[in-house]
């Protein structure tokens, strides 16, 4: 009985928490500005880390710049709007989800089953392990169907949520062979080229090339008028970056934090 009374408890809690968004109007949320949410969080470490003495000024200087740089490349250029409540929706479905909860465990539950002991759980790196044996498996799986772009894609999210990101840029770019008129595929590409960039190295000509790529289809595209924007400057073509760097700013929203990281670019190629 008890567990029974546990059971409908948690049962109500999760289904509150989860339908709670369908019983109101949502403000706008997108991925991009989530990111940019934990990128501030970042920017207010990196302070922190300062007033406490145990980051060097001008470490913590480069820090914040690439955290910059990050939350200008996720930077929207236009916000999705609120979603209306749908209370309807969340009266039905926190019904039908009770129930069936109800009826699964009569039919199927055992409360009586011991837990698994802690020793015989799978550990992090046979997890890790895991993870690795679906990729190579998946990377093995498309050597025979080449033309699977969907499979691409996925293969480049998996290399780039491993860390291996010269083999994510790889697999974006197969993927981009099958289906080149997709701009996000190239954005893709490049993201994960830039991924292990220093901040000194020179943009390559393939970073480049995707990125007018970007441009050609996404004029307003934050990270590729940054970028670009970057590589005029580092030719020294003030004129070019000048260009693409004022562009960026006339797209970005006007309280973006970001925008002090494009204005301080500007002031630096005026002095020279």
């Amino acid at each position: 009985m008890i567990f029974a009374l546990v059971l409908a408890f948690t049962t109500v809690a999760v289904l509150c928490a989860i339908l709670a968004p369908l019983w109101r109007a949502m403000p706008p949320v997108s991925g991009r500005a989530l990111d940019r949410a934990v990128y501030r969080d970042q920017l207010d470490e990196i302070d922190r880390d300062l007033e406490r003495g145990t980051v060097a000024p001008d470490d913590a200087d480069r820090a914040r710049r690439e955290v910059e740089r990050r939350i200008l490349a996720s930077a929207p250029v236009a916000e999705p709007a609120a979603s209306p409540p749908l209370r309807w929706l969340a009266a039905m479905l926190g019904g039908l989800a009770g129930l069936g909860a109800i009826g699964l465990y009569l039919l199927f539950g055992t409360p009586g089953l011991p837990d698994l002991p802690y020793g015989h759980r799978i550990s992090p790196e046979a997890q890790q392990a895991m993870i690795q044996g679906m990729v190579d498996s998946l990377a093995a799986r498309l050597q025979e169907h080449p033309d699977d772009v969907d499979g691409w894609l996925m293969l480049g999210r998996s290399y780039a949520v491993t860390g291996e990101n010269a083999k994510a840029a790889d697999a974006y770019e197969h993927a981009r062979g099958l289906k080149p008129n997709d701009p996000s595929i190239a954005l893709n590409e490049a993201e994960a080229l830039l991924a292990d960039r220093k901040l000194e190295d020179p943009i390559s000509e393939r970073v480049i090339a995707l990125l007018k790529s970007i441009e050609a289809r996404q004029p307003d595209e934050p990270l590729a008028l940054w970028f670009l924007g970057m590589a005029a400057a580092q030719q020294r073509d003030r004129v070019g970056a000048r260009q693409y760097w004022q562009h960026l700013l006339r797209v970005m929203p006007s309280d973006a934090p970001e925008r002090k990281t494009v204005s301080a670019a500007l002031a630096a190629i005026q002095d020279k």
